[in-house]
This record gives structure tokens, sequence and C-alpha cells, in this order.
């Protein structure tokens, strides 16, 4: 009887490991961390304090720089996943990761590239940046302080690891100040990256031309380039699908009024939206995983 008791546990044990995790245990939520740790905290803490209340189980923001991303993103190291939409779709071509929810800002589910220079250093147009040093985020997976830029740039005949002298920050804050400075003659950065900082009476918008600038009469942020889908929200294929459903449900009940957008100043999340036009500009960029 012990014997066949012993060998039951064992089997259960190992059925334990090896199922997809379910309503059990601490979640994880690794968030793209792009302007410090920090700042993440502050944005996304409600989010997973909102999530452990909607799904019944603890669930820890977990920050992540762009080193640790890459990793997380392979070795599956947290559970769900809020990161910008050029990581999603490598997440998602790397089999580990399934977008269940496209994030909506105050302006919408769509964001897009600026391209910024200090005022009166003569760069105006795509065609002035030619042979000048520019800074922007991390080449192999940066949505709007890279790769939107890059791609507006190479329709136009300008290859950007070419034409031009590029080096990357740590920081999208550290892109607008070192503009200023006048260290570099241009920056790649988001829409809305040059609103929260002046807002924060860190910078003055007014110290900057925007290159390529485009007018919208319904979106309120200066662009450079084409509009692309926002963050998406994805979840590990290890998670169990009810527990996937019980949080995208979660995820588009929450209104403009709920704790965790007014924090992160978010209105919330929508269906996930296509990401084609973004995978043809990898594909053109030769950005991973279509770097073969």
């Amino acid at each position: 009887m012990k014997r066949i008791l012993s060998v039951f546990l064992t089997g259960f044990s190992l059925f334990i490991c090896l199922s997809p995790l379910t309503a059990y245990g601490e979640l994880k939520l690794g968030v793209n961390a792009k302007r410090g740790e920090l700042k993440a905290m502050e944005e996304w803490g409600e989010l997973a304090n909102y999530l452990s209340s909607e799904i019944g189980q603890p669930v820890k923001l977990v920050p992540l720089s762009m080193d640790n991303l890459a990793s997380a993103i392979e070795n599956r190291n947290v559970d769900i996943l809020l990161v910008n939409p050029v990581q999603a779709v490598i997440a998602k071509e790397k089999g580990t990761f399934i977008p269940i929810a496209t994030l909506k800002g105050k302006y919408g589910s769509q964001f897009a590239g600026v391209i910024i220079a200090k005022k009166g250093n003569g760069i105006t147009k795509a065609a002035d940046l030619k042979g000048k040093k520019a800074m922007s985020r991390d080449s192999k997976s940066a949505a709007g302080a890279y790769i939107f830029q890059a791609y507006h740039l190479h329709k136009q005949g300008i290859d950007v690891n070419k034409d031009l002298s590029l080096t990357e920050a740590k920081k999208q804050d550290d892109i607008v100040l070192a503009v200023r400075a006048g260290i570099v003659d241009a920056g790649f950065v988001r829409t809305g990256q040059l609103e929260s900082m002046e807002k924060e009476g860190k910078i003055k918008m007014d110290d900057f031309v925007i290159v390529d600038q485009k007018k919208d009469s319904d979106f309120p942020f200066i662009r450079s380039t084409a509009m692309y889908p926002e963050w998406f929200l994805s979840a590990s294929s290890k998670v169990d699908s009810k527990l996937t459903a019980k949080i995208k449900t979660a995820l588009l009940k929450i209104t403009p009024e709920t704790k965790a957008s007014k924090a992160a100043s978010i209105n919330g999340f929508v269906e996930p939206i296509s990401t084609e036009g973004l995978k043809t500009a990898m594909k053109t960029l030769k950005i991973a995983p279509y770097n073969k």
C-alpha cells in the first residue's frame, strides 16, 4: 500500500510540474521599463494590483530593462508581458507569448515615432540628416524610438546605419536631453515623449524642431512617422487557457476611471490590433526574427 501511495504521489507531483500554470501561485507581470524601473513601478503597479483582485491570485510587477527583456521572452521568466509592439511580435514569433489585448492610451490605441533636432542647427527634413549624429534606443527592438524612424527614413532612401552616425541611449529622456545639449544632431523618440517631459518641467518644446512633422486633427501629439499599434499585453503559452481568458476579460473591463488607468495615464485595453504593417517594417529593416 505504501509503495502504491508513493508511486501515486510521485506521479501527481510530476503532473503538477508539467501542467500549464493554473490559478495557483503568483503570476509575474513583466513590463518594458522604457523610462526606468521606478517610473515603471509608478505607472504599472496599480495594473498588477487590479489584475490580482480580478483574477483572484497575486500578480507581481517585474520591470524589465532592454538588457533583460530578451531573456524574459526567451526563457519565459514572466507569465504575462506588457511590451511595445515590436517586442510583442518577437515574443509571438518565438512561440512563447500570445497577444491578448492592445493598450488604449489617452488618445487611442496607436502611436508613432518622432525625429527631433535642436532648433537652429539646420535640420528640418529627412535629407538634412545625412552625415549627422543621431541617437536612438535599442536598434533590435525599440519601436517608437528606432524602428518607426528607421523605416520612415528607409522609404526616403536613407539608411540609418550607413548615412547616419547612430548611437544608443538607455532611456528616451536621455535622447531628448542629448539633442538639447548638442551632443547629437538628432534623436528618435516615441510620440508623447516630448510633451511628457515638458509637462514635467524638464524641457521646452520650442527648443526643438520636428523633422518631417505631420499634423493630425484626431491625434494630439507631434509625429514624424506613420502610426502603428500601441503596446500589447501578451500571455505566456505556459499559462492555462482559462486563466488567460480571465486576464483578458479583466483587461477589457478597464475604464478610464479605473485606478490602474489613472496611474498609467491610459484609457484601458482593446482587442489585439493587427501587426502586419509593423511586420513589413521589421522585415524590410531585417529586424530579428526576420534577419535571416
